[in-house]
């Protein structure tokens, strides 16, 4: 992981399956600066790798907000 890039944790709530795993890891791979996207649907989170000059955490909430989840907490 170099200098620029950061690791969030978010907790995701409304997920009911693996496919809405995949479906909001599809979407977070989609933001720009978003190097890796992982969601575990049994934990109910995500852990994403980032590029912090072109992606911000509000960033990935808001996409993962416009799929129609709810992210509720962030761990940095």
């Amino acid at each position: 992981m170099s200098a620029e890039q950061k690791k969030v944790v978010m907790v995701i709530e409304g997920m009911h399956c693996g496919h809405c795993a995949e479906t909001i890891r599809d979407g977070l791979k989609k933001v720009p600066g978003v190097v890796d996207a992982e969601v575990i649907y049994t934990t109910g989170k995500s852990r994403v790798t980032y590029d912090a000059g072109a992606a911000q955490v509000d960033d990935l909430v808001k996409a993962i907000q416009d799929m129609g989840y709810k992210v509720k907490e962030i761990r940095q």
